[in-house]
């Protein structure tokens, strides 16, 4: 059997810590609702609590897989890179 790649350890790790932290999130909303509101939330509310937390980390891996991507392969530039440029073009000429 092959030793999986760093890459698929760090993805399993960020999937296990992704349902976890889903987990956590609607333990807590259970019990401040309970505590706070003296009624349950209905399955719609519960469904529309998981999906909405679901897409949020979904959304939130797709922006930092692209920006990471997107500056190793040259296609973002950082903040220094910028201010050096406005500012010392002339120097260069």
């Amino acid at each position: 059997m092959p030793k999986p790649s760093f890459a698929a350890k760090l993805i399993g790790g960020l999937a296990v810590g992704a349902v976890v932290a889903t987990g956590a999130v609607m333990g807590l909303v259970w019990l401040f609702s309970r505590s706070s509101m003296g009624s349950d939330m209905s399955g719609h509310g519960w469904t529309a609590l998981l999906a909405g937390t679901v897409v949020s980390f979904v959304v939130a891996g797709v922006l930092s897989t692209v920006l990471i991507l997107g500056r190793r392969n040259g296609f973002d530039e950082g903040a220094h890179e910028i201010v050096w440029d406005t500012h010392h073009s002339d120097e260069e000429s």
